[in-house]
């Protein structure tokens, strides 16, 4: 009895905290919400460091907003997004807060992998809310996306996979119309998977299975672990580097059975022994590492380390087995990405680090990340069974 009644306050204890943590998070995402003008939606600041909106941020604070069952605030951010949809269904990579942006001026930059998480986030929309407000919208995305699914031939094979970009980005060291990305392919077919089960579509069942094999096919059998993606000119994997995302994400994106084709917790284990991180008094992990040589910057990545989190969660509970990655449990983890909290509620980015692209500001990735990881939520799933 007395066993019971510890087990029940445990429990409650757990729910409370994590409504505390969740109402912290919202509320620092709602901090963030800017109106556009003429009452066309909202954009929300990606960092607080400076006043961008990226369309990939604009996605996962629309999730947490529907899982958290705030419609109104996540209809404000699709709002915003449908009325800067380009003619043939496209968006640029990021907006300023009053709906301008750097692009095209700066340059072309469409990345399939952000629409992607946008197409997803409209379809989360539609299947909690049961709403079809931003059906068309979601519609047109997946049907620009599907115009830059192309074929590519790697060890062999013959496959088809998404582009990473549609035009060549300057700024770059590379040319993303060669490259196709796993993690943008895993962005894509998730948004195409679920969009089709929710609305019986079965225009891109083909691309869907194309997709499947591509991503497949970047998994090493040997090493045990996914590569980051192929040139579609070279016909070549690259194996030059290691990202933390191509494991964690592959392994929420795919489905039980895919999974049966490859070895999840190894590839969990990959991540542990490659890019696993202490600093700071805190233990997480870091974006990527060259295979042949040293991380140049270590830090420690909150959005990657949560999506860690929530793959070690997923396997755990499919295989009926605990992980942990160098004696840090899932939890641990979150205990230690909870310190990265700013004093706006905000989780940074990253960790102190010189690696361009990485801030230790206070950001919507990190925050939201955080609460899927503390209500154990996976969003590239549909399930709102509670």
């Amino acid at each position: 009895m007395v066993r019971t009644v510890l087990i029940v306050l445990g429990l409650v204890a757990t729910f409370q905290l994590s409504a505390v943590t969740n109402q912290v998070l919202i509320k620092n995402l709602s901090s963030r919400l800017k109106d556009l003008p003429n009452g066309k939606g909202s954009l929300i600041k990606s960092f607080a460091n400076h006043s961008q909106s990226y369309i990939y941020d604009q996605a996962l604070a629309v999730i947490a907003y529907t899982r958290e069952d705030d419609q109104k605030s996540a209809q404000r951010l699709l709002s915003g997004l449908k009325s800067l949809q380009l003619r043939d269904g496209s968006l640029y990579f990021s907006y300023y807060l009053d709906g301008t942006s750097p692009y095209p001026d700066e340059g072309d930059k469409r990345i399939s992998g952000a629409m992607a998480w946008v197409a997803l986030a409209a379809t989360h929309y539609q299947h909690r809310f049961r709403s079809k407000e931003f059906l068309e919208f979601n519609h047109k995305i997946l049907s620009y996306l599907e115009t830059q699914i192309i074929p590519i031939e790697v060890t062999g094979k013959k496959l088809q996979a998404l582009v990473f970009a549609p035009n060549d980005v300057e700024s770059t060291a590379f040319n993303e119309t060669d490259v196709a990305a796993l993690e943008h392919n895993l962005d894509a077919y998730v948004a195409f998977t679920h969009f089709t089960r929710i609305n019986r579509n079965r225009e891109w069942k083909h691309h869907i299975s194309e997709l499947r094999k591509f991503i497949l096919a970047m998994w090493d059998p040997v090493q045990l672990h996914f590569w980051s993606g192929a040139s579609f000119k070279e016909r070549r994997i690259n194996k030059t580097e290691f990202y933390l995302d191509n494991q964690s994400w592959s392994l929420l994106a795919l489905d039980n059975s895919s999974l049966n084709e490859i070895s999840p917790r190894a590839a969990l284990q990959k991540n542990c022994e490659y890019l696993f991180v202490k600093q700071e008094g805190l233990a997480g992990f870091m974006d990527s590492k060259a295979t042949r040589r040293p991380a140049s910057h270590e830090f420690i990545w909150s959005e990657g380390t949560l999506g860690q989190v929530l793959a070690m969660m997923k396997i755990h509970k499919l295989q009926e087995a605990p992980i942990t990655c160098n004696g840090q449990s899932s939890f641990d983890f979150i205990s230690s990405i909870k310190k990265m909290r700013k004093e706006d509620g905000g989780i940074g980015y990253a960790t102190i680090t010189e690696k361009k692209d990485f801030t230790s500001s206070s950001s919507v990735a990190g925050t939201a990340w955080m609460y899927f990881a503390a209500n154990e939520f996976n969003p590239f799933e549909l399930d709102y069974s509670d």
